[in-house]
């Protein structure tokens, strides 16, 4: 089952701010919680995620670099967390105080080491990298997250 509420996982998101900075008042988080790794939903959560980016604040091509970097981990969580079948993901998007937007993506199963040799395969991690201006996974005994954070261009005003 997954961590599940949406609270939680929001709390998990501002756990991982710098001090004295939070989520943006003025723009609602998306929460979605226990998403499964199947295309239907995965679709869903991407147009969502991609209605709530252009409300960000961001340009439009950094918008869409964020909606296909995080539908990339999506699809890696349910991809490689699950090797003996399909199990929860969840997708934690918020702007920050300080001119940010964070997107997380959270298994809560057990990835599988990279191969040697990915062949065709093996380039999510590279392109989410590329995609974001910071990235990083971290894997621990409850699953994987990726955190991915785009900056706000300079001379957008920031909420109060």
């Amino acid at each position: 089952m997954s961590a599940g509420l949406p609270t939680e996982l929001l709390t998990r998101l501002v756990e991982t701010l710098r001090a004295g900075v939070g989520v943006d008042p003025t723009l609602a988080p998306l929460v979605c919680a226990g998403i499964q790794g199947q295309p239907g939903p995965l679709v869903e959560v991407r147009h969502a995620l991609g209605r709530w980016a252009a409300r960000t604040g961001l340009p439009a091509a950094t918008a869409a670099d964020l909606v296909l970097s995080s539908y990339e981990a999506l699809a890696n969580a349910a991809d490689h967390a699950y090797p003996s079948g399909e199990g929860p993901v969840d997708l934690v998007a918020a702007r920050t105080t300080d001119g940010r937007v964070l997107v997380t993506v959270t298994d809560h199963g057990q990835w599988r080491p990279p191969p040697h040799d990915p062949g065709f395969r093996g380039r999510g991690l590279m392109m989410i990298k590329a995609l974001s201006q910071r990235a990083e996974v971290t894997q621990g005994p409850r699953g994987t997250t990726v955190l991915m954070e785009w900056e706000l261009p300079a001379g957008r005003p920031q909420p109060e």
